[in-house]
């Protein structure tokens, strides 16, 4: 049986996933370590939905603690995140190829009173995880009106980048399309278990082009995971 984990940061990132698990007959809420994990059969599938929270840190914690204790055959690590190009706007959906950490950052030294200067920090040999290439072009098959499917690399970090330059300066640096906090989390915990793993993300906003946080975007991407999920998975 394949046991498929479903992650999202947020809860508007998980609540119509757990609205689907609550439906079926065998439903139960399990809790460990803090983690709240929804589980639920639907004929040769058993379904795993877990809020993680925000960040890196979360993302791991919840991660490892769904891979010792449920033992997951698929991760699926979706929701929201911000555009860092003019090309993608609300609406379209990356399906993360490679996942990279860019918290990676080097300072040079500057004494007291120089100030302080993020353009000219180095990024050093990045922290860069791929995505499982058959879940890749699974996610990739059905039919999505909301906008673009595109594949690219996912810049994950505690950071909430707001700022049109700094945006610009991360994605020509770490060679990324849009920033989220928990991608490269979840992918580097999967590959140490051996698992695979996809991250796919839905363009919440795009900072350049003045666009604001859209919370609805969340929820169409669970329906689109949810769908691509029954029929080929």
């Amino acid at each position: 049986m394949k046991k498929i984990l479903i992650q999202g940061a947020m809860e508007i990132e998980t609540g119509f996933l757990i609205e689907q698990i609550k439906k079926m007959a065998d439903y139960q809420c399990l809790e460990e370590n803090g983690m709240v994990f929804h589980v639920g059969t639907d004929g040769y599938k058993k379904y795993i939905v877990n809020t993680t929270g925000m960040g890196t840190v979360n993302a791991a914690m919840a991660t490892a603690c769904a891979l010792t204790m449920l033992h997951p055959t698929v991760v699926v690590n979706q929701g929201t995140a911000g555009a860092q190009n003019r090309e993608l706007s609300t609406g379209d959906v990356v399906l993360a190829e490679e996942a990279v950490n860019i918290n990676r950052l080097k300072m040079p030294k500057k004494k007291m009173g120089e100030g302080s200067d993020p353009f000219c920090w180095e990024t050093g040999e990045p922290s860069c995880f791929q995505a499982d290439p058959v879940l890749l072009e699974l996610y990739g098959r059905c039919e999505y009106t909301g906008g673009h499917i595109v594949r690219g690399r996912v810049g994950t970090g505690d950071i909430y980048s707001r700022e049109d330059d700094r945006i610009v300066w991360l994605a020509e640096k770490f060679g990324t399309v849009c920033e989220d906090m928990e991608s490269a989390a979840a992918y580097q915990v999967c590959q140490n278990f051996e698992t695979p793993c996809v991250g796919i993300r839905i363009i919440s906003n795009n900072e350049l082009l003045d666009e604001e946080f859209n919370e609805e975007t969340a929820v169409i991407l669970q329906q689109y995971v949810w769908k691509v999920t029954h029929e080929y998975l």
